[in-house]
């Protein structure tokens, strides 16, 4: 009963500390001296539990809390930011902003902030037992996942994290916003002599991660892809790509184009192109946080509404991501992109499905290879879309429609867009994937890929 009450009072705590941060925030633009102000408080709990070597070592717990404030004097804008959340502080940051701001050079593309008051379009899901997650609970869900083992040739090291944060959004221009959810993460990653397996699972709720489900698939393939074989050659293969795979690609069509900021400077392979063919018409990718499964926020750091956003349809180029800035230089509107760093980015991408599943796709190639994992992925060419990387926990040869066993790892060197041109069959089952640098993808469970490009290979 008291672990009951305990998890309660964590989310009446919460409640109360939103109310607490946003009149902080009214205080501010209150006692600013500048023409506009902005004010963001981020506060947040995290707690993480890591395992290795199929041990836990680890217990850590943070909390922390951020404001930024930006002010603007005429087309001068000053940005401080402090972790010290008291009234005096804040006004004092609030000052500084502003002295900054009138220490700076003009700049014509600030744009006045988003004008409320608004209506958000999502509620977004707090868990009182994720928040108040105790170290021994986590710690029986670990040993949950390790007890799948059923010998000593495998090892495993990942991490449990869940967490609560608190974020308000106010501004001199009517925008007032706050809100609370949290979340929890399960990495596994079983290792053997030669061989290995991940699996992750992403939710705002504790109880969904099912820890010995992850654990299962992850020893799975470490079990399937041992004794590896060495003799496949570089070349362009047909491949399976698993989620991980296609989120990666993902991730970096929002690093190097699909924001409005790097379209402007002529820096995106977006440029020139809205309107034309990008890819095979099999291809639609949309920003999407309005979808209960990308786990969307009701509103971008500016205060500005979420909104579904198509990026690429059918293959052709139909729009890119902007902020409040970014838009007035392109003479368009805010699509609810902003991130806080000027430079809007798509945080909830959707890749819409296909009609096949995983074991038909397979079915149909006669010698390929399947991919679980990218790592060590990094840019080539942005402009054309071309990266490189290496595989890595569970390469798999495919002859005759059949999984055959494990293959050394490939690196790998590809256009994003000519792989999605030759795109010959997707999974009808989506599946999200978080992302290295924030929000995650809904990408299919499988993708076939024609003509894949093995530019090296480890021999061991």
């Amino acid at each position: 009963m008291a672990e009951v009450l305990e998890k309660q009072y964590t989310a009446r705590k919460v409640l109360m500390r939103q109310e607490e941060l946003l009149e902080l925030a009214r205080q501010v633009i209150k006692d600013s001296p500048a023409d506009q102000t902005q004010v963001r408080i981020l506060s947040s709990d995290s707690a993480l539990t890591r395992f290795a070597n199929s041990e836990i070592h680890q217990n850590t717990f943070e909390r922390s809390a951020m404001v930024n404030i930006t002010a603007r004097v005429g087309q001068r804008e000053g940005v401080v930011t402090t972790n010290r959340l008291t009234e005096a502080a804040l006004r004092e940051a609030a000052e500084q902003a502003t002295a900054a701001a009138n220490a700076s050079e003009p700049n014509s593309d600030l744009a006045d902030f988003p004008e409320g008051p608004r209506e958000y379009p999502l509620q977004v899901e707090y868990h009182e037992t994720t928040a108040a997650c105790t170290p021994e609970e986590r710690a029986m869900m670990v040993l949950t996942g390790l007890s799948v083992n059923d010998t000593d040739t495998f090892k495993a090291a990942g991490t449990l994290n869940t967490g609560q944060v608190s974020v308000v959004i106010a501004n001199s221009r009517g925008i007032e916003v706050g809100y609370n959810t949290t979340s929890a993460n399960y990495t596994v990653q079983w290792t053997g002599p030669d061989s290995s397996g991940f699996a992750e699972r992403v939710s705002r709720n504790i109880g969904e991660i099912d820890t010995a489900g992850a654990a299962v698939e992850a020893l799975a393939v470490a079990k399937r892809t041992a004794n590896p074989r060495a003799d496949l050659p570089t070349g362009k293969y047909t491949v399976i790509l698993m989620p991980d795979c296609i989120s990666t690609m993902l991730n970096f069509l929002t690093w190097i184009g699909l924001s409005g900021r790097d379209y402007n400077d002529g820096a995106s392979f977006m440029c020139g192109k809205l309107g034309e063919p990008l890819t095979g018409s099999d291809f639609t990718l949309i920003d999407d946080p309005l979808d209960e499964r990308t786990l969307g926020l009701p509103c971008d750091m500016a205060g500005e509404p979420k909104q579904r956003l198509t990026l690429i349809e059918e293959g052709i180029a139909r729009a890119v991501c902007h902020d409040t800035n970014s838009s007035k230089k392109a003479g368009t509107v805010s699509t609810g992109h902003d991130t806080g760093y000027n430079w809007p980015a798509p945080m909830n991408l959707t890749m819409a499905p296909g009609a096949s599943t995983k074991e038909d796709l397979i079915a149909g190639i006669k010698r390929g290879v399947l991919i679980q994992r990218f790592h060590y992925t990094n840019v080539v060419d942005p402009m054309a879309t071309v990266i490189t990387g290496m595989t890595r926990d569970g390469t798999f040869m495919i002859e005759d429609g059949e999984l055959r066993g494990g293959l050394t790892n490939f690196r790998f060197t590809q256009n994003i867009m000519q792989a999605f041109e030759n795109c010959s069959g997707m999974s009808s089952d989506l599946v999200y994937n978080g992302s290295f640098w924030g929000g995650g993808c809904l990408v299919p469970a499988a993708v076939r890929i024609e003509d894949f490009n093995f530019s090296g290979k480890t021999e061991h």
